[in-house]
């Protein structure tokens, strides 16, 4: 019996398992760094067109703020997305791994995985959540087809697997999914604007607006809800960043992309749900498949079912497209650290697939302001993960020794401890969670907690990452940690800003611990880049 299962452990050990790391947490080879800023661009205008980020914009609309309200929270919330997203994207780019290695400078090579498996656990209630819009919007297609007799079924949906490497070719695709959204842009706004009794207008449509100090803490809550609902993808960027061909690929266009497309995709599902309550009355429909619904119920003619079915078919797609890079990749990357022996990027998806299946999202989604306040809570975990992060890159002036992310050593750098813990990055979470925990406490039971409370979880994200940020520096000012390893102490790259991002946090010489070769040995970037260059070239001859 002992070896049987001896035999079967050894079955399911990766070959590429070495020193508490396999090929999917190693630094990305060069011959893979190829995105350029159109993929990026692409990866963030295709996910603004999404189901989730139609139903935040929706969501205003339904909690209470008028159309003009709900503008600056749309454009200052877009706004600090696209600034943050560049920003993480900096730790993938220059250094070429994901997030689960490029935290461990932050919280120890051994500390860092309860931050992972965070991540991982927010990444699973999300899967779940995508596959429930995916679940409706297949409802809405069986209703197209068969009538309503399908209206209560949630059929399963696919598992569908994606190597991360070859991502960027779902980009180009993309574009069947804004036909979707636009077209149900411009058909709603068709109906509400040619109304028989007239359009009612955008402002008129709430009986009681919000006004004054209840005005400017509404709108606080909407910025923190945007925030909220791309938090996620934020806090990924360096899974993604690190394909990159060089730094600037990764940069500032991704964010002015961010700010546009989510600003316009926020704006399309607002008008959109605006008309329509202002056709048919009643509570505006926030999600878009209540909105689908109400269209069939209101016309069930041949034309609005096969204009529903081909916007349901798109969303669907979107979703589906959405969960492999926003959930299931990162899921896979944080099981992929915590158990390198056994679990690489794919075996992670299957997992997230299958233990997704218990959580019961509808609970989640039952109303408009029940979303809008899961999407503030978490944030509060990783707004403060975030500050952290930041705060270690400003000390170390985006300086990072790549091989020590994998040396479990006691003089390691990134150890700190016997156990691998640095007790300053976990200190700063706790201290920036501790502040903000009152404001989720009163998100959930408002009659028990204060005002003051309440108005700290309108801003959440926006406390938690300046405050865990500020406290991360302090407490490093006072008892400071190495920059470099021993032997490579003095080196005049830790003294500038990106100064080991010229050698891709690798010393000529240097090698990863238990492999044979590093992802590149202390070549710099523009040999890298030269490099990668020639063999384009010599494959283009081919």
């Amino acid at each position: 019996m002992t070896t049987l299962i001896q035999r079967c452990k050894q079955k399911v050990i990766l070959e590429s398992a070495a020193n508490e790391a396999n090929e999917d947490l190693l630094p990305t080879p060069p011959e893979a760094r190829n995105w350029t800023w159109w993929n990026y661009s692409s990866l963030w205008a295709g996910q603004a067109f999404d189901a989730n980020w139609w139903n935040v914009g929706s969501s205003f609309v339904s909690v209470g703020l008028t159309v003009t309200q709900t503008v600056a929270p749309v454009l200052i919330g877009s706004a600090l997305l696209g600034v943050a997203a560049v920003l993480n994207a900096s730790f993938g780019a220059h250094y070429h791994v994901g997030f689960p290695a490029m935290i461990r400078p932050t919280f120890g090579v051994s500390g860092s995985k309860w931050f992972v498996g965070m991540r991982g656990l927010v990444g699973i209630v999300w899967y779940a959540i995508q596959i429930f819009y995916a679940a409706q919007m297949m409802n809405i297609i069986f209703i197209c087809i068969f009538g309503h007799k399908y209206k209560d079924w949630n059929p399963a949906c696919l598992l569908m697997l994606e190597p991360t490497r070859k991502l960027f070719w779902l980009f180009p695709r993309s574009h069947f999914r804004r036909i979707a959204f636009f077209s149900m842009f411009v058909w709603s706004t068709t109906l509400g604007q040619s109304d028989p009794k007239g359009f009612k207008g955008f402002n008129i449509l709430q009986a009681k607006p919000i006004s004054g100090s209840a005005l400017g803490w509404a709108i606080m809550s909407s910025i923190n809800s945007v925030l909220a609902t791309t938090a996620p993808m934020i806090t990924n960027q360096s899974d993604v960043s690190r394909y990159a061909k060089n730094p600037k690929q990764a940069g500032w266009p991704q964010g002015f992309t961010i700010f546009t497309t989510k600003s316009t995709m926020a704006f399309l599902s607002i008008v959109s749900t605006a008309s329509l309550q202002s056709r048919y009355g009643g509570v505006a429909k926030w999600n878009i498949w209540d909105q689908l619904d109400l269209l069939l119920t209101e016309d069930w003619s041949a034309k609005t079912r096969f204009g529903c079915f081909v916007i349901a078919l798109g969303v669907f797609y979107s979703v589906m497209v959405t969960n492999i890079y926003c959930n299931s990749i990162p899921f896979g990357a944080d099981i992929a650290a915590i158990c390198p022996k056994y679990f690489n990027i794919v075996r992670g998806q299957v997992v997230i697939a299958l233990i997704s299946l218990p959580v019961l999202p509808w609970q989640i989604l039952d109303n408009a302001q029940d979303f809008l306040t899961f999407l503030g809570s978490y944030t509060f975990l990783m707004g403060a993960l975030l500050g952290c992060q930041w705060g270690d890159f400003i000390l170390r002036k985006g300086n990072y020794h790549v091989p020590s992310m994998y040396d479990y050593a006691k003089d390691c750098i990134y150890m700190y401890s016997s156990k691998g813990y640095n007790w300053r990055g976990f200190a700063s979470w706790f201290v920036s969670f501790c502040v903000i925990f009152p404001g989720l406490v009163a998100a959930y039971i408002p009659d028990k907690m204060s005002i003051g409370a309440q108005r700290i979880y309108s801003m959440g994200w926006i406390i938690s990452v300046p405050l865990s940020m500020l406290c991360y520096y302090i407490i490093n000012k006072l008892s400071p940690v190495p920059i470099l390893p021993a032997e490579h102490e003095g080196a005049p790259e830790a003294e500038k800003w990106f100064g080991m991002s010229t050698l891709h946090g690798i010393f000529p010489g240097d090698s990863i611990i238990g492999w044979d070769t590093a992802s590149n040995d202390g070549f710099s970037v523009s040999e890298d880049d030269e490099a990668k260059d020639l063999t384009t070239f010599l494959v283009t001859l081919g």
